[in-house]
């Protein structure tokens, strides 16, 4: 009887043993890399990483069901930090370029914005894109303003590309005139603009882009999840209440 017993408890411990693994697994943290210093989608207010695009990543948790630990960095690193699986996701206001689609998966688009420039109030206007010739160009190192700064040092004579980790470095550069303009988001440059007097943003327009969430090749189920998420919050008012809340 004693054995049968003894026999009945193992079973019982090992029934629990796999419940308590099975909670585990439905549990799963997933690592979320940002750069916090682009308002208004991701910054620091005291210790904690706030914005849209971290507004907007509590509401796919409530609807996906899946858990996110926010992690910060410098824009540059998180690619890198991605691939070598060291965080799960990029949620940080990333554009979606065909360049970046060769080595991580993006969700659907859920903002949409323009490229432009920034000026020192003592410089002209930007009227035409040949006015870049022979001008230092700061951005922030690995963006897209990185990558179309780029190419106007390849088409224009004189162009110089001076990289930043952080926005309020190139800004500071502006203001001294170590650089002559910057390329940056619209969103993050009206922001910019609001909180640092002697700079301005130019009427001209150099290019429009999607964010998404990046995330590595191979992760069809998170990411099936997330765009199902993501769909319906588009769709929603609350979306709008976040994009007046952070945007408008």
């Amino acid at each position: 009887m004693k054995k049968v017993i003894k026999l009945v408890m193992i079973l019982i411990l090992g029934l629990l043993m796999v419940a308590c693994g099975g909670n585990e697994e439905k549990e799963q943290v997933i690592v979320v890399g940002t750069a916090p210093n682009f308002v208004p989608f991701e910054y620091m207010d005291g210790e904690n990483v706030v914005g849209f695009d971290m507004d907007l990543l509590d509401e796919i948790s409530k609807e996906s069901g899946l858990k996110f630990k926010v992690v910060g960095m410098d824009f540059s690193g998180l690619l890198p930090a991605l691939q070598t699986k060291k965080i799960d996701m990029i949620m940080s206001g990333m554009s979606v370029t065909e360049d970046r689609k060769k080595n991580v998966d993006f969700s659907k688009a859920y903002f949409t914005v323009k490229q432009v420039v920034m000026l020192n109030n003592e410089e002209k206007e930007v009227e035409t894109e040949d006015q870049f010739a022979g001008k230092k160009i700061g951005v922030v190192m690995g963006t897209t303003s990185d990558v179309l700064a780029e190419e106007m040092a390849k088409k224009y004579e004189g162009v110089e590309v001076v990289k930043y980790n952080k926005i309020h470095e190139g800004v500071l550069a502006l203001k001294e005139h170590k650089v002559d303009m910057i390329f940056l988001d619209d969103q993050q440059g009206k922001k910019t603009v609001e909180n640092n007097e002697g700079v301005k943003l130019s009427n001209y327009v150099l290019d429009s882009e999607d964010y998404a969430i990046a995330i590595n090749k191979g992760e069809e189920e998170i990411l099936t999840k997330i765009d199902t998420a993501l769909e319906k919050i588009l769709k929603s008012e609350k979306y709008d209440e976040l994009v007046e809340k952070h945007i408008d």
